[in-house]
């Protein structure tokens, strides 16, 4: 049974989609596991840093993408995921045969709306369309990454409902701290209420499962091995905040990473000897990722 992880944060710009690409590959590659990303930003960032544009549309065209899944859920049709899914989307050096990606679609802005004015009362139901379609992709994958967008809407929530545990990606700034506690308690709000309203009408259910939080990564640290001072120090005390749930691995910025997603290959897996020392600190970042979720009592809601 595949394992599904949403990448969070309810602010933009903390590099999100960078780090589920990146462990994502790495888990692929070095770890040998079968991983599946699911792109639910319409930014569709994820989506074209792993194939190019001309590739994105020609698979949107005759295979389609989450607008087109949406689209049949928000129409009452069924459409599985199988059928949208890329296979093998890098090619570079070879292809990464254990990463499968669900493409993406800038018209999934707006969708949220839709779904929700139109089944109204069913809004539930409108948040476990994901959660649904994952069902059958189980069995093929041992990770299930999905790339939240930075906010809590409807496909955010879909992800969440369709997920085991969700991870935090901050940066070590104070304004990228203070929404930890919010994105925690906001998680606990849409569970409580589900669970309420399945509660209400009877649905003779042991309710929906809160994901547990995998952790905390700080990413975008400043120099390599470490942050600054002052980075530092909000990395302590958010440590201190927050017993057992800061990843030890810190993530460093890299302007390689503009151009490895131009090149459609994320670095954890480029092979350039320039790329090596972010290389390295996304692998310890894959690893911690690994032993907390493989570990008994693993995350906490």
């Amino acid at each position: 049974m595949a394992t599904v992880v949403s990448f969070i944060n309810f602010k933009g710009g903390v590099g999100k989609t960078t780090l589920c690409v990146e462990i994502a590959a790495s888990l692929a590659q070095k770890f040998n596991e079968k991983v599946l990303i699911v792109d639910l930003d319409p930014q569709t960032n994820a989506t074209l840093s792993l194939m190019t544009e001309k590739d994105w549309e020609d698979h949107a065209a005759q295979n389609g993408t989450l607008r087109d899944f949406f689209e049949a859920c928000y129409e009452g049709k069924e459409l599985g995921l199988d059928s949208i899914i890329v296979k093998n989307p890098v090619k570079y050096h070879g292809a990464l045969t254990n990463l499968d990606l669900v493409p993406s679609h800038i018209e999934l802005f707006g969708m949220d709306l839709r779904l929700a004015t139109k089944l109204g009362h069913e809004n539930l139901k409108a948040k476990l369309f994901l959660k649904k379609a994952l069902e059958p992709l189980q069995d093929k994958y041992t990770y299930i990454f999905v790339d939240c967008p930075p906010n809590l809407y409807l496909t955010t929530q879909n992800g969440l409902f369709a997920s085991d545990h969700y991870l935090i990606v901050a940066l070590a700034e104070y304004l990228s701290t203070l929404g930890i506690a919010h994105i925690q308690k906001s998680v606990g709000n849409i569970f409580a209420d589900a669970n309420k309203l399945l509660s209400d009408i009877g649905s003779g259910t042991n309710g929906l499962k809160q994901p547990a939080i995998a952790g905390i990564i700080f990413n975008r640290l400043r120099t390599i091995y470490s942050g600054t001072y002052s980075q530092e120090d909000i990395i302590r005390r958010v440590t201190a905040d927050y017993p057992g749930m800061v990843f030890d691995a810190r993530v460093p910025h890299s302007d390689k990473i503009a151009v490895r997603a131009e090149q459609k290959v994320p670095i954890a897996v480029s092979g350039y000897a320039a790329d090596r020392a972010y290389e390295e600190r996304i692998t310890q970042a894959a690893h911690e990722f690994y032993d907390r979720l493989t570990r008994p009592t693993a995350g906490r809601s």
